[in-house]
Formats: C-alpha cells, structure tokens, sequence
C-alpha cells in the first residue's frame, strides 16, 4: 500500500536539501479525482480523536522548552499549484515542510502521497525531531489509510 519512494515534484524539491526526508503513498480508486485541497481537508481536518489528543500532547509537552506550539497546519500553506500543496512552520529549532501530492487521475485510481522534510535549526531541533519522528511515521501512515479506507483502495 504504501512505499517510501518520492514523486519528482517541482515545489517539494525546493526545500531541499534536509535533514530528514520521508514520503509515503497510497494508491486509491475513487470516481473523481482528489484534489490537494480536498487531499488536505482529509487528511488535517478530519483527524480522528487520537491524533488530536497527540498534539495537543505534544503542545503541552513543547511548551516549557520554549517551543511553538502555535499554527495549525492548514494555515500555513507556503505555495500550490494543480497537483500539490506545501505548507511549512519554521520555528527557532526546526524547519518542516511537507508536501501533499496528487497524481494523475486515470481509470478511477489515482496516487495520494504526503512528503515530509525537515531541516534542523539547532541541537534542541535534532533531539526534538529524534523523539517525534516515530510518531510522526504512524499518524502519516495511519492518514492515508484512513483516507484510502474513505475514498475506496485499490
């Protein structure tokens, strides 16, 4: 279902090079195609209860450090263009960026993928990143089964 291999996008590609890169895809067959927007909505305004309750976990943790815990997502949108969506949060320890991707719609199947780099600002950036990132890793995975069990799988 899902790889770890990256689209050759134009957007994602300009905030490259990072320290940490991931990217994770989901073949779906579904009657329209799904646009970025759409991609976006379901993936970060329709989290089930769980991943709410890990950031709102994460904001009370990050808090004493100094760290932001400020913007949602969604509101952060760098650039789009018909294919894709970035949006990032530079803080004072990190830089994310992640990349919501939609590929072709042929056949009533279509490719979703969400890449994620990260650029470390500093030690406290590192260490942060090391403690999230396996969390990171399942709600990625976890999102776009979701979103594949929603829209119809291949």
């Amino acid at each position: 279902m899902m790889k770890q291999e990256r689209h050759n996008s134009n957007l994602i590609n300009r905030y490259l090079p990072a320290d940490y890169q991931d990217s994770f895809r989901v073949e779906i067959s579904t009657e329209e195609a799904v646009t970025p927007e759409e991609f976006l909505d379901m993936a970060f305004n329709q989290s089930p209860g769980w991943v709410n309750w890990l950031f709102k976990l994460r904001d009370v943790l990050v808090k004493p450090l100094g760290l932001d815990s400020g913007p949602r997502l969604i509101d952060s949108i760098q650039e789009k263009d018909a294919n894709e969506i970035i949006f990032g949060i530079p803080d004072k320890h990190l830089t994310f960026h992640a990349s919501l991707w939609c590929g072709k719609w042929e056949a009533c199947r279509q490719i979703l993928e969400i890449t994620t780099v990260v650029k470390y600002n500093n030690r406290l950036g590192r260490y942060y990143f090391f403690v999230v990132e396996p969390f990171h890793r399942i709600l990625m995975k976890a999102t776009l089964k979701r979103i594949a069990k929603k829209l119809g799988k291949k």
